[in-house]
């Protein structure tokens, strides 16, 4: 067995395969394999860069989308309780306005009626 080995070993040390040397055609072979392949792979690259750009936008458009349908209910709540409270604050204010006005005016006609009975009691005491 270690015969055989040896022997082996020996024959693979001899053979022409272990002392060779790559010509030049071998050479521009293998560039040529290795340029065929970065040409493929820049080609797979491209397409992975334009898919994922593709990909990137739509996903930039539909959260477009779904931040308006997020967006539109909440202006539509504002807007359906905003808009009466500020017209129910608008009254409230008015009628408020209004009534310290009356309150004004009545307490003028108080006083008034109050001047108007004192001239009557001076008339009729002074008559």
């Amino acid at each position: 067995m270690k015969t055989m080995f040896i022997a082996i070993l020996v024959y693979l040390c001899l053979s022409t395969v272990v002392v060779a040397e790559l010509s030049v055609q071998d050479l521009e072979k293998i560039r040529q394999i290795v340029n065929e392949a970065e040409v493929r792979l820049e080609k797979r690259i491209t397409a992975s860069e334009t898919h994922l750009e593709k990909l990137m936008t739509e996903q930039s458009k539909r959260l477009d989308f779904q931040g308006t349908l997020t967006i539109a209910p909440i202006g539509a709540v504002i807007a359906f309780v905003g808009i009466p409270l500020i017209l129910i604050a608008y009254q409230q204010n008015r009628r408020t306005q209004q009534d310290d006005i009356l309150k004004t005016h009545t307490a003028e006609i108080q006083a008034l009626r109050e001047k108007i009975d004192a001239l009557e009691e001076k008339r009729i005491v002074g008559a």
